[in-house]
């Protein structure tokens, strides 16, 4: 652990050369490919660090939105991208991904307070706040984790919407087919890709005062809804 003012956090929390290989592959990366962006007015007058949270539907999310916003954005992750010493190695520094579980609890407990430590950092994070990749277009549930760490922070919460990336084969559509060979995949088939949009709608800030937590919770996670509701229409007219 290295020590930054008076915060304890892991080392990819600072600029090493993990942040300047990535920082490379994205422009590289971004060079080959068309990303059309509405609403960037939004991101880009907000002066501060924030929680962006997108839909999920490809293994390329991640990429296309530090791309799209031109922001480095620290992205929560499935606990279970991590398990092996490499993949967790590979995912912590270059990916620049905190292990969470999906599931409430104690043993979340680490990825909340190196989330916490991050947003005190003034970095940014991103989350899906469905929990997990879905290709129908719909967000089905909106998890608490954005809304927890918004309250906790103070951090703005800015809901970006993908439109138009190109998948990866479909996870167990073959025996030997899983979700990191669809994350290869879409990561290789958006190369080129000349119709990506992103639409960000406007942030949404938690109440400064919160006597409820869990009302602010809910009501948090409302405006989540709302905004994509209303990023989807107008991404389904243009």
């Amino acid at each position: 652990m290295h020590k930054h003012g008076c915060e304890h956090v892991w080392p990819s929390e600072l600029f090493t050369v993990f942040t300047a290989i990535k920082k490379a592959f994205l422009g590289f990366y971004g060079r080959l490919m068309r990303i059309k962006v509405f609403g960037q007015e939004f991101f880009s007058e907000l002066r501060r660090n924030c929680i962006v949270v997108a839909n999920h539907v490809t293994g390329a999310d991640s990429i296309i939105l530090q791309i799209a916003l031109r922001r480095r954005l620290f992205m929560l992750a499935a606990r279970k991208w991590f398990e092996g010493r490499f993949i967790g190695f590979f995912m912590t520094f270059f990916c620049e991904m905190v292990p969470v579980a999906l599931e409430k609890g104690a043993r979340n407990l680490l990825g909340i307070k190196r989330s916490l430590a991050l947003l005190k950092n003034r970095q940014s994070l991103a989350v899906y706040p469905s929990g997990r990749m879905n290709r129908d277009d719909c967000m089905q549930e909106i998890n608490d984790g954005a809304a927890y760490l918004s309250i906790k922070s103070g951090a703005p919460i800015v809901p970006v919407y993908l439109k138009n990336l190109a998948y990866g084969p479909e996870p167990g559509s073959r025996p030997w087919i899983t979700e990191t060979w669809e994350g290869l995949g879409s990561v290789a088939h958006n190369i080129f890709n000349r119709k990506i949009e992103v639409y960000i709608a406007p942030p949404i800030y938690p109440r400064k005062e919160v006597v409820d937590r869990k009302e602010e919770i809910k009501r948090l996670n409302a405006e989540i809804r709302r905004a994509f509701d209303e990023l989807r229409q107008k991404a389904s007219v243009n």
